[in-house]
């Protein structure tokens, strides 16, 4: 019943703030710089003379400040996209924003809060992918993400099912999320995005950027590739990959891998994302009943398992397979409850699902049901994990007992 009432809140807050931009087609946040510090504003409508300044405050503050950013075209569309870079930020303060000119009174404009620096509260973050296959359904999983009350949202590919060429969708998954997926207390929730097949013409193997444009357009990550690393202060690293999408799995991705994971060994927490499952739960090649047994999840256990078995991590995100899946932990290709690595997908924030295996070796908990993952960071160095359902009920739980797996010092070279 509580849950009920915060998602019907938050409902009627986001179309409040919808009616005073009614031709905006989307407004989302995202990261270029410390989010302890920054926050980047973009915004998405289909006029050419907008302006390019975000008015913003800390809230409890007199004094507005004004950021102006730039303009970027979106594929080959008639849409706007803005970018504005907000610097200079409190840490984990709250602010409020407008497009173009002041708030001129109270509940108008929008709500964003920065992370904090050190790890001195809790921090939380939702995780999933594979998100809109129906508007109603993505709808109803962003209000449940929302009401949960992250710091951000983790999310791992096939966002809008646009395949590169779909305007329409991107417009309904951009609306849907500022609609929908905003906080109890109204603010909107920050992105850190992988790219999924659905972000691409022909799933896999694209040209970058022409056969990704939606995608390279809308969302300008740190390092400029669909490969890059979001940190947070001494406490958080997020590495974000892609699986075959616009990038191989081989050669410079996974070399920028290790060094990443080198260059990151005083972190505290360290998760990997990415959309193909190297340990998946559907999709199994020809001639074989094991997921496991396809080609990119073998080139994924050859190529990127090794780095983060030998430098550590907390936990791996794959999506694709529009399942639930929790896996043992895994080291070296096989059970080691005590040192492996857990492995949380397989992709289904609101799509419709599909089987799960039966009797796979690998798979501690498998579900054919919607979900995203709750996850909560302690300053001691433990976490939690929960995976919500799409009527907002917890039904699996993961205590993670430290921050990172014990670093292992060598690895079969086929990951087999």
């Amino acid at each position: 019943m509580i849950g009920s009432m915060r998602r019907l809140l938050c409902a009627l807050f986001s179309l409040a703030v919808w009616a005073q931009a009614p031709d905006l087609v989307g407004l989302y946040l995202t990261w270029n710089g410390d989010p302890a510090t920054t926050m980047t504003v973009n915004w998405v409508d289909l006029h050419t003379a907008t302006s390019l300044d975000v008015h913003y405050r800390r809230i409890g503050e007199a004094e507005w400040k004004i950021a102006t950013g730039s303009k970027f075209g979106i594929a080959d569309t008639t849409m706007q996209g803005r970018r504005v870079q907000l610097t200079g930020l409190t840490p984990d303060s709250n602010y409020e924003f407008n497009l173009g000119a002041r708030i001129a009174k109270a509940g108008e404009g929008w709500r964003f809060r920065t992370m904090p620096k050190d790890l001195n509260r809790p921090v939380h973050f939702v995780a999933g992918g594979d998100m809109m296959h129906t508007r109603a359904r993505v709808d109803k999983m962003n209000a449940v993400a929302g009401s949960l009350d992250p710091d951000f949202a983790l999310l791992g590919g096939d966002l809008a099912y646009a395949n590169g060429v779909s305007s329409g969708r991107w417009a309904d998954w951009l609306k849907s999320w500022l609609t929908h997926s905003v906080s109890p207390d109204g603010r909107l929730l920050p992105m850190v995005l992988a790219m999924g097949n659905h972000e691409v013409k022909g799933g896999y193997k694209g040209k970058i950027p022409q056969d990704a444009p939606f995608f390279y357009s809308l969302f300008q990550t740190p390092s400029g590739k669909s490969y890059y690393a979001q940190d947070f202060g001494k406490y958080l690293s997020i590495l974000v990959l892609d699986s075959d999408h616009t990038e191989p799995i081989a050669g410079p991705q996974a070399a920028w891998l290790e060094s990443a994971l080198a260059a990151r060994k005083e972190q505290k927490f360290v998760f990997v994302v990415y959309h193909w499952p190297a340990y998946g739960t559907n999709k199994p090649p020809k001639g074989s009943d094991l997921p496991i047994d396809a080609p990119r999840s073998v080139e994924i256990r050859k190529e990127w398992m090794p780095h983060w078995e030998k430098y550590g991590v907390t936990a791996v995100f794959e999506n694709d397979h529009h399942t639930y899946k929790r896996t043992y932990r895994l080291r070296q290709h096989k059970r080691d409850d005590e040192n492996g690595i857990l492995y949380l997908g397989d992709g289904a924030w609101a799509v419709s699902t599909r089987p799960v295996p039966k009797n796979a070796w690998w798979l501690a908990h498998t579900e054919s049901r919607n979900h995203i993952f709750s996850v909560r960071l302690r300053a001691e160095g433990t976490a939690s994990v929960k995976a919500v359902d799409i009527e907002g009920q917890v039904f699996d739980k993961i205590e993670i007992a430290k921050p990172r797996t014990a670093p292992v010092s060598s690895a079969p070279p086929s990951g087999q």
